[in-house]
């Protein structure tokens, strides 16, 4: 089976810089990623991602633009997550995401995405001319820092957290939008309402609220869960997944479910 790659672009306000970075990559299709919402200089990141779309499609590169809500904290780590494995399910076996011309806060949560889904991180390494950038060396890889997962047992208890695991299979072999995979979420109004579903998930009504406690805790720590105050009782934690948690899912299920639809072999 060809290698077929798809490059993941993070579109700023810098498309010669991009450019540069972009051809030094052989690639079969170009996601630009650009802003949902509009914000301070949406108008010329608009421009720009047009630009830039014009320039490849005319080279006949299949290009597509994409768009996040990077107004909300880590939401792009699950978009930027679920992005990589439509593009897998479609046969991409070489994805890599290019940060070379994107915002500060847009690396930030896309390094965070290609931590936790393995996948190839680049940045050009330019050559300039005063402050502009008029030529590139190379693309660096930059390095990834291992993080902690999920255990068996705890992706088991965070299927809680959605309709079913199944849903969310069928979301991405549809290639489906993130706000799909949004309505299947559920979050626990109080620990005993958890520790309810949890028992009887297990077929074990006597699970206590220490054992509850105790996923919470850990899924915590490595933030996906995350537990506020109950404004109405004032007492009980309501408990929800986070879009980091999200993405540890959709990784999760690709990897057990899904990784036979690809034409990886």
């Amino acid at each position: 089976m060809e290698n077929k790659k798809c490059l993941i672009v993070l579109v700023g306000l810098h498309p010669n810089r991009l450019k540069l970075s972009i051809d030094k990559e052989i690639v079969d299709k170009l996601i630009l990623i650009k802003e949902r919402e509009k914000i301070s200089g949406t108008e010329e990141k608009i421009r720009v991602i047009q630009e830039l779309k014009n320039y490849y499609q005319e080279r006949l590169i299949n290009t597509e633009i994409v768009e996040y809500s990077f107004t909300e904290q880590t939401r792009p780590v699950a978009e930027l997550a679920l992005t990589i494995y439509k593009q897998r399910l479609l046969g991409f076996k070489n994805i890599s995401v290019n940060v070379s011309g994107g915002l500060r806060f847009m690396v930030i949560w896309c390094y965070l995405g290609c931590l936790i889904t393995n996948t190839d991180i680049i940045h050009g390494d330019f050559k300039y001319k005063g402050k502009e950038a008029v030529g590139i060396n190379y693309n660096m890889n930059l390095v990834r820092i291992p993080l902690t997962t999920p255990t068996e047992k705890q992706y088991e208890f965070l299927e809680l957290f959605f309709t079913s695991y199944r849903d969310i299979v069928e979301i991405m072999k549809n290639q489906e939008s993130f706000d799909k995979i949004l309505t299947c979420i559920r979050n626990f109004e109080s620990i005993e309402d958890l520790r309810k579903a949890y028992g009887k998930k297990i077929k074990n009504e006597e699970i206590t609220r220490g054992s509850i406690n105790g996923f919470i805790k850990k899924l915590k720590k490595i933030s996906v869960l995350e537990t506020m105050v109950n404004q109405e009782t004032k007492i009980e934690k309501k408990i929800k997944i986070t879009y980091i948690g999200i993405a540890f899912v959709l990784k999760y299920l690709f990897q057990k479910e899904l990784i036979q639809f690809t034409t990886e072999e």
